[in-house]
């Protein structure tokens, strides 16, 4: 299976309109089959809510104002009573004229599965089943674009994503040319700097060492270190391959498969950061980011080029979103 890339014959969804609470904005529930299926019903049903600004000086008549449209990615377990600062930033978009599309990430909010707590299942991950994740989020995202043009002509597709969001909205841009730009907030790059360098260290309980002999007498912050010391290879040789080339098993890649030392690697925002042009993205990171160190963060711009990067005195939040600043840097830049 190719990473990052699905092949569908027919674009199913269903296109429902919810009740109207602003006189210039459609809002739709959009709903759609994912194209890479876990087997769990609730989790494979993709859910995006869309607001539509519509021109009012034409009776009868529904259309986009300027045919421009942003993708907002949220973040790692988010909860569905908990979405205010989201909507707030959508609002913020629509008074600038730009229509919104809010994607439920797998295993998160309506996607979650009976039983379980929004996002939760990821602590529980092994670096397979991490890579599994992220290609599921990818190719919902590239599925979301298809069907939005489908429905609409726009002329530019953003991208907006918040910490997870951040790494899910970099890979996708980086893998589907129809993006024109990438707004990446409070996100970086590198899993391990990600995992031991802040408070996720304390939180994931996957083990990616998966019992393997080599790492019996280690400590897993001993295997990480030894895991990743291959990483810098990888980063130089995946720069050498087409990405239509990659498969999620490596096995047509023997040179790459032999320094990828875990799967994490190919969902690492740090591998394909130089696919995107460096004027086509804006960060917003913070200098008391609990989840992604400064050094992540910097590795990341690095990576991608040096875009414009905005350090804030603010804490990882999705409060962010709500900020008169960074409102005004994100519309002034898409």
């Amino acid at each position: 299976m190719e990473l990052y890339h699905y092949r569908y014959k027919k674009l199913d969804y269903i296109l429902e309109e919810v009740e109207q609470k602003n006189a210039y904005i459609n809002e739709y529930r959009l709903i759609y089959r994912s194209p890479y299926p876990t087997g769990i019903k609730t989790n494979d049903r993709v859910n995006v809510r869309l607001f539509l600004n519509k021109n009012k000086s034409k009776k009868n008549t529904t259309y986009i104002k300027n045919n421009h449209i942003l993708i907002l990615i949220h973040g790692f377990s988010s909860k569905n009573k908990s979405m205010d600062n989201y909507y707030r930033f959508i609002d913020k978009m629509n008074e600038n004229n730009l229509s919104c599309a809010f994607m439920n990430l797998p295993f998160h909010l309506n996607r979650t599965p009976d039983g379980e707590k929004s996002g939760k299942r990821l602590l529980y991950f092994d670096d397979m089943e991490t890579l599994q994740f992220f290609h599921q989020c990818v190719v919902d995202v590239k599925k979301l674009i298809s069907i939005l043009t489908k429905i609409l002509t726009f002329k530019r597709i953003y991208i907006c994503g918040i910490s997870l969001g951040s790494m899910v909205s970099l890979i996708t841009m980086a893998n589907d040319n129809r993006i024109s730009k990438g707004v990446f907030i409070i996100g970086g790059g590198n899993w391990e700097e990600i995992h031991w360098k802040g408070i996720l260290r304390f939180a994931l309980k996957g083990n990616c060492t998966c019992g393997e002999k080599k790492y019996k007498d280690k400590t897993n912050r001993e295997a990480c270190r030894e895991i990743y010391s291959t990483f810098p290879i990888f980063l130089k040789k995946i720069k050498e391959i087409k990405p239509d080339k990659i498969r999620m098993d490596l096995k047509n890649l023997p040179d790459l498969k032999r320094v990828t030392t875990k799967m994490c690697f190919l969902c690492d925002p740090l591998a394909f950061a130089y696919r995107i042009q460096p004027e086509k993205v804006l960060m917003i990171n913070s200098k008391f980011d609990f989840y992604f160190s400064k050094d992540s963060s910097e590795q990341l711009w690095e990576e991608l080029g040096k875009p414009k990067i905005l350090w804030l005195n603010k804490m990882h939040s999705s409060k962010i979103l709500t900020d008169k600043k960074i409102i005004k840097e994100i519309t002034s830049f898409l």
